[in-house]
């Protein structure tokens, strides 16, 4: 018999159809839970990725059950109560316990396909390679023809992880990856999950057909694409024109910008592109959709170097540049690509049509980021202290037991409000039927 807890396997459950892209209405492929001296492995896979949790443990007879995807959806659960599972014959036999009250399923057995084996040499990598993952996926896309732009490309020897859209691209290096040459591995969204960057350090290898990633208990196969081609993305990074100009944006105007720039729904038209205007002052130009009067915002902390320049460009690939943490943008003019570059990383957008760009306009709402700034930084702040740890033996502060009983004041409210409006879709739906019933069939109709 297994036992695991229904935390696991409800993790087990949204990792497996996540990094498989297995919806609800499907019926996903067989799981594996393999049991030997030293652990407990659970694992799945299909065509293109392969997955496998690997839980330590000690003294443990030797078993291996297999079980059809449905196990998982059944018994999950956010507590730690056990659930058993078991060979009965010819079917699989799960045992668990809901809101106290036993719960029993039973299963057919199924098989698995071959599973990938680890590969002979593992490179181990500090745990960063998984956020230079989690950006690379979030470049890439999912619309691809010509090229392979939904793939990563791995560097062995350059140790780099490159990914575009063929709009925007993004280089990072600094990796040790035991192969040479270049690989072709497809996105896959779990690489964003916060599961697998919960290990301290990331081992990573390759066989002939796949690329294995190790990351905690966490074990990911990601097959190679030998057939796919991805564009010569470096002769761009390499070759580019020399910058004119450049703006140094600190972290505080970094923040302020991204949060004035933040996607609203239905975006259109004018509302996916911004202009940079670097003549005097550094100002960040939009128009909302549906709205016809101009904002102009003011980074009063940044400057700009060499070049006055206005320049048109999408509102998404500025903000992503300063969500990656880059501070200085270069521009080799306003109608060439813009680009950012730390110690690893590389960033690179193309910028959009320069006749689009907006101009200066008299009736622009002015907004400057020091004005709003300093509001947001008190607010922080004073946040911070309300939501400091108290050491343990001591009371809450004052302030801190004003703040909580507000917010049981607030959900007091919002209980009650609730019930409120319960009470009232009952009436209204007595009255309803009320009314139906009182009225001739002819009267229906009429109405």
């Amino acid at each position: 018999m297994i036992q695991v807890s229904r935390a696991l396997i409800r993790e087990l459950k949204t990792v497996f159809s996540r990094g498989l892209g297995i919806t609800s209405r499907q019926t996903g492929p067989p799981v594996e839970f393999l049991v030997d001296q030293h652990a407990l492995r659970v694992r799945t896979r299909n065509q293109q990725v392969a997955l496998e949790y690997r839980l330590p443990a000690e003294g443990l007879e030797n078993q291996h059950l297999v079980a059809p995807f449905g196990l998982l959806r059944c018994c999950h659960g956010p507590k730690a109560d056990l659930v058993q599972i078991q060979r009965q014959e010819k079917a699989i036999q799960v045992k668990w316990q809901e809101a106290g009250i036993p719960q029993s399923m039973e299963y057919p057995t199924a098989e698995c396909r071959e599973f990938p084996t680890l590969p002979d040499k593992l490179d181990r990598n500090a745990s960063r390679l998984m956020d230079a993952l989690r950006d690379a996926c979030e470049t890439a896309t999912e619309d691809s023809a010509r090229y392979a732009l939904d793939h990563l490309q791995l560097r062995g020897s350059e140790g780099q992880v490159i990914s575009t859209d063929g709009r925007q691209l993004l280089v990072q290096d600094g990796f040790q990856f035991p192969w040479d040459g270049e690989l072709l591995v497809p996105v896959n969204r779990l690489l964003c999950s916060r599961e697998l960057r919960r290990g301290k350090s990331v081992e990573i290898g390759r066989t002939a057909d796949w690329v294995a990633l190790r990351s905690g208990a966490w074990t990911i196969w990601l097959r190679i694409d030998a057939k796919a081609r991805f564009p010569d993305v470096l002769e761009l990074v390499n070759n580019r024109p020399e910058a004119v100009a450049s703006l140094q944006i600190p972290d505080e105007d970094g923040e302020f910008i991204c949060a004035a720039l933040k996607p609203k729904p239905f975006h259109q038209d004018d509302a996916g592109k911004v202009t940079l205007d670097l003549n005097g002052k550094v100002t960040v130009r939009t128009r909302d959709a549906g709205q016809g009067q101009q904002r102009d915002y003011v980074l009063c902390r940044s400057e700009r170097s060499g070049e006055s320049l206005r320049a048109n460009t999408s509102r998404d690939y500025f903000r992503r540049a300063l969500q990656l943490g880059f501070r200085e943008i270069s521009l080799s003019g306003s109608d060439t690509p813009a680009s950012c570059r730390d110690d690893h990383r590389i960033y690179v957008w193309a910028l959009l049509t320069q006749a689009d760009a907006l101009q200066p306009q008299p009736d622009a709402v002015l907004i400057e980021s020091t004005s709003v700034s300093h509001q947001a930084a008190q607010s922080r702040k004073k946040q911070k202290q309300v939501t400091e740890r108290v050491p343990s033996g001591k009371k809450p502060s004052v302030e801190a037991e004003q703040v909580l009983t507000q917010m049981k004041s607030l959900c007091g409210g919002l209980t009650e409000t609730v019930s409120h409006i319960r009470d009232l879709m009952a009436q209204l739906h007595t009255q309803s039927q009320g009314w139906s019933h009182g009225l001739t069939s002819d009267q229906r109709v009429g109405t």
